[in-house]
This record gives structure tokens, C-alpha cells and sequence, in this order.
């Protein structure tokens, strides 16, 4: 996939919180959506200073064509002295090779990054468990780690689609700091189109029901801080862990049984004023369940769609 013009305005909003130095491996090499011109006015209105480089341009033809910067020369601009491209192969002219379905990450790979960069290359890899160990081993302690993934409506786009989960609860798991978890929303050219935020970390809402996002394309982009003991661990899904460390209070509520009615609720001591009529009973905790379903759609749409905070358009 590379990086999208409005890609490259997240990073730059995330050097302004954080900028960036150092060494930045990429998985694969990326196709560069934005010009030189053009990075120097996101930049301007991200309030970042960008490095004076040349803005040379990029090596494939049809980028360079439409006058887009080459993948070496945005990374100087955004702050990086060293760049290396890993692949499996030597097709795009990759400096390291790595089948990120190995076992094992090279120790001259290993804690050598300020930044390791994956930005549509993840979901084309078969063992994408390991593909993340592989990120984690290669990013220095303290170093960051950035996704860019398809979460909804890529079909064929690659092995996987996934879901925020998966990275913020393998990495935290592997005792890192997920310090941004973003759900993008894209149009269908969403090289050059403008993409809107919103961010899952900052949400009470760790999950969505099925079917509620539109038939726009969606990914999730995140950014990790790689712990100073970090290690690779096999992580359980955070919402099952919540639900499991529930007392049994909250379980018998969540069931909707009648019987698991709190007393102290108006439905409790409505179905309490009626349990000498089981007939009566039944037809009031039918209501119940009516008025909480119609309560519940009430609330769903005043969320929106999408019921995460909404972080802004890029």
C-alpha cells in the first residue's frame, strides 16, 4: 500500500508530539503518495519543522511521474539520518532480507531501529503473529513501532483484515505502551482522498456490533512505545479478560433472565409487584425487554456509526 498523502500527515502529526531520529526500517519498500510541495504545507500546518533536504524523486516510475518524493528522501525530511527497507525478496531493491514468517529475527536486526514502520505489508504475511514479534525484536527499547493495517472492507487485499484488539493486546501483552490506536475511515481513492479519525484507545467501547461500520474502506493505525523488557507473549483478547474478571453480580445481570433481575431496579420490584400473576409477570418483563431495546437504539444513535471519539480528518 505505501504511504497515502494523508498517511504521511499522521506521521507528521505524530513527530510533533514526538519527533523523529535515528533509524526507521520499513517493511518493504513504500510507494510515496505526495510531493515535495505538498509535504512542506501539511508540515506548515502540523506546525512541524521539516529537515532541508533535497526532495528527490521517487524511483518508480509512475510516482515519479506525478512528481512524488522518493521513500528516502521523506524519511530525511521527517527527521531520520538512517533508512533500510526489509523484504523477502530482493524485487524492490531491499537493503535487508527477511521472511517475517521465520522464526527467528537475525540478531543484527535486533534492537537496531528508532522506528519500525509497516504500512500495508503485515496483512500479506501468513504467520502475522510472528511478523509482529519480528517489529517488536527489531525496535530499540523506548523505540516506536506503527501499523498500518486494513481492518473492514479489503477483501482480498491480503491474508487479513484486522481489528485494533490485535495489536493493543499483543503488544500490551509484550509489555509495551500502545500510545495510539486509530480507526481511519478512507474513500475508495484513498491514495490523495481525505481520511477521517477517530481513536479506540480513548473509547469505554472496546468492541462494535456486527455490521456497523459503513461500506467505506477501513484501517487501523497505530502507534506502539517498545518496553525496556519487552518480549514477544501469545495475548488473550482484552474484552474476554474484562468479562471473565467480572463478579458474578454483573454476570447474572448481563444474562437477562428474569430471575437475575436486581430487586432494587423499577423492573425488579415491577416484576416483584407481579410474581403472584405469572401471566401478568410475563407480559411486564416483555415490556421491559421492549423499552430497553428502544432505550438502547435510542443511545446507538446518538453515537453515529462509528461511537469513538473523533480525532480529526488528515
Amino acid at each position: 500500500m505505501g504511504l497515502p498523502k494523508a498517511a504521511v500527515n499522521l506521521l507528521l502529526n505524530e513527530s510533533l508530539e514526538r519527533p523523529f531520529s535515528g533509524s526507521i526500517a520499513t517493511l518493504g519498500r513504500q510507494h510515496v503518495y505526495i510531493s515535495g510541495a505538498e509535504f512542506q504545507a501539511l508540515a506548515s500546518l502540523a506546525g512541524v519543522s521539516p529537515v532541508p533536504v533535497e526532495a528527490r524523486l521517487h524511483r518508480e516510475p509512475r510516482l515519479r511521474a506525478c512528481g512524488y518524493l522518493s521513500d528516502d528522501s521523506l524519511y530525511e525530511m521527517l527527521g531520520f539520518s538512517r533508512s533500510v527497507r526489509i523484504d523477502q525478496s530482493a524485487y524492490e531493491a531491499a537493503e535487508e532480507h527477511l521472511n517475517l514468517n521465520a522464526k527467528e529475527t537475525p540478531a543484527a536486526l535486533c534492537d537496531a531501529f528508532d522506528v519500525v514502520l509497516d504500512s500495508g505489508t503485515i496483512e500479506h504475511v501468513f504467520n502475522i503473529g510472528q511478523a509482529m514479534s519480528h517489529c517488536l525484536k527489531m525496535t530499540r527499547p523506548g523505540g516506536r513501532i506503527i501499523h498500518l493495517t486494513p481492518t473492514s472492507n479489503a477483501v482480498n487485499h491480503g491474508f487479513y483484515s484486522v481489528s485494533p484488539t490485535l495489536y493493543a493486546d499483543f503488544y500490551t501483552a509484550a509489555g509495551c505502551t500502545v500510545e495510539k490506536l486509530w480507526l481511519c475511515q478512507m474513500p475508495r481513492h484513498f491514495e490523495r482522498g481525505t481520511w477521517r479519525v477517530y481513536d479506540c484507545r480513548q473509547s469505554d467501547r472496546n468492541w462494535l456490533p456486527l455490521g456497523r461500520l459503513d461500506g467505506s474502506i477501513w484501517f487501523t493505525f497505530t502507534v506502539i512505545r517498545k518496553g525496556i523488557a519487552a518480549e514477544p507473549s501469545v495475548p488473550t483478547q482484552a474484552y474476554y479478560v474484562a468479562t471473565w474478571g467480572d463478579d458474578e453480580n454483573k454476570i447474572s445481570q448481563s444474562s437477562g433472565q428474569m430471575e437475575d433481575e436486581p430487586a432494587d431496579t423499577r423492573a425488579g420490584q415491577l416484576l416483584r409487584w407481579t410474581s403472584s400473576l405469572p401471566k401478568v409477570r410475563g407480559i411486564a418483563w416483555g415490556l421491559i425487554k421492549r423499552w430497553r431495546a428502544v432505550v438502547e437504539w435510542c443511545r446507538e444513535r446518538r453515537r453515529g456509526r462509528v461511537p469513538f471519539p473523533f480525532v480529526g480528518t488528515f
